[in-house]
């Protein structure tokens, strides 16, 4: 194999991985509009007609994924749209749940799916957060799962809290708390204590949290963008029920970093 060979080879997988991401990103997004009964589902739906008309056409791969991508496109843009509705279906959700009513399968697979949009979004801004919502996903008999890392020792009320001894609960500074060093930790691990012991030439610091979701509580975010053209709101609850149906599985969370004195 020469080297323009390995070269059209390499350049002819990496595009087909590419197409698979699309595609899988295209059915997830239009399985999870028709869930939530979002409008923009019959765009999806058009568009992924269009798409299965132009395969038999035969029509290239370039066509049909530059198709799903206008479709993508087109959801992006009608952001502030969808979010609306998304806002007062889950907050509809929210109300049948505490008037004493069950959410429907369909209903149970778009929080589902809203887990999943969560999870991914905050694998860059909030890793923590991240890996706490996926691990909600799967069962465990022992209900306890320990990570190994440093990167919670950032948090400014962590630092304070290192010449402490024995456990404490970790009392995180809620005052602008999306900017003073906390927001990406306490987003994972707020209530949680820290216990601080030595270990020869190392301190060891644990952190502990039992990581689920509040009954009937509303986060809303990005009011103040665009006179909230990007508002939306994340209700607690809607995964809390999805705990007590079984779908989601809280567990007690701990994390462990070792330090040198």
């Amino acid at each position: 194999m020469n080297q323009q060979t390995f070269v059209e080879k390499l350049g002819y997988f990496l595009r087909t991985i590419l197409f698979v991401i699309i595609c899988t990103v295209f059915i997830f997004l239009l399985l999870w509009t028709f869930c939530y009964s979002l409008h923009v589902f019959y765009l999806f739906l058009a568009t992924l007609i269009f798409a299965i008309f132009s395969y038999f056409r035969k029509k290239n791969r370039k066509f049909i994924t530059i198709t799903l991508l206008s479709g993508i496109a087109l959801f992006v843009i009608s952001t502030p749209y969808n979010l609306r509705q998304y806002n007062n279906h889950a907050a509809a959700f929210q109300d049948q749940i505490n008037r004493g009513y069950h959410l429907q399968f369909k209903e149970k697979c778009a929080i589902y799916g809203t887990l999943l949009i969560v999870i991914t979004g905050d694998i860059i801004p909030f890793p923590e957060a991240s890996i706490q919502n996926f691990y909600l996903l799967f069962p465990k008999e022992s209900k306890t799962r320990i990570f190994y890392d440093d990167d919670f020792l950032q948090a400014p009320d962590i630092q304070k809290m290192m010449h402490l001894k024995g456990k404490n609960s970790v009392a995180w500074n809620k005052w602008g708390e999306r900017f003073n060093g906390n927001f990406r930790f306490a987003a994972a691990f707020d209530p949680c204590t820290l216990e601080i012991t030595d270990e020869g030439d190392h301190k060891k610091a644990t952190l502990v949290t039992y990581f689920n979701y509040r009954k009937n509580y509303t986060t809303h975010n990005a009011n103040h963008v665009l006179n909230g053209l990007f508002a939306f709101r994340i209700d607690e609850g809607l995964f809390w029920y999805l705990e007590h149906e079984g779908w989601l599985h809280p567990y007690n969370s701990v994390w462990i970093a070792k330090i040198k004195k």
